[in-house]
């Protein structure tokens, strides 16, 4: 359909300098011999005009009917088409703000709850660190007072036995020297 809208226009475009040229070619047929451009022979010039003339009004007509419209309803095609492009650009751009938007606030809440999960843990772990510190020091505390008891014994049971030690070692002493003196005085 549109091949032979193209044919049509090649012909009614075409047609009237081939019929321009028609006259000329019978012209020249009819003078054989005569020689030079027939544009420039004056006795001419009134079939040049008229078919001058004929020629204009004929592409006249078939740019303002055939040729003009087409261009000027591609143009406007293309306007409406930029139109919407345009319009849908804008209406993305809007989504995509309002998207970008969500997902701030998204990240700012998400933020917000993990900063108060991490505090909650903090305050939870430092709540055991506490009560495993207090329950350790408890421990290090009952082995301090069992190791001083311990040590309180062992040194009453040491000094008992320095007592008996020293007991022994003074009889021990004292029987030697009464033994010396008792040899000596005897």
């Amino acid at each position: 359909m549109n091949l032979s809208k193209n044919i049509r226009v090649f012909v009614a475009t075409a047609l009237p300098f081939v019929m321009s040229s028609l006259p000329v070619w019978a012209e020249e047929a009819e003078a054989g011999e005569k020689g030079g451009l027939p544009q420039f022979d004056t006795s001419l010039f009134p079939e040049q005009i008229f078919w001058l003339v004929v020629s204009f009004a004929v592409l006249y007509l078939l740019m303002s009917v055939v040729a003009l419209p087409r261009v000027a309803r591609t143009q406007g095609n293309r306007k409406n088409v930029i139109a919407a492009e345009i319009d849908a650009a804008r209406k993305a751009n809007d989504t995509a703000q309002a998207t970008s938007a969500s997902v701030v606030k998204s990240l700012g809440e998400a933020r917000s709850k993990a900063q108060s999960s991490v505090s909650a843990m903090l305050v939870e772990v430092a709540e055991e660190a506490s009560q495993h510190h207090a329950a350790k020091e408890k421990e290090l505390l009952r082995r301090l007072h069992r190791a001083e008891e311990d040590i309180a014994v062992t040194r009453e049971a040491a000094m008992n036995e320095v007592r008996a030690s020293a007991s022994d070692l003074a009889n021990a002493i004292v029987g030697k020297i009464l033994a010396s003196q008792g040899r000596v005085g005897a």
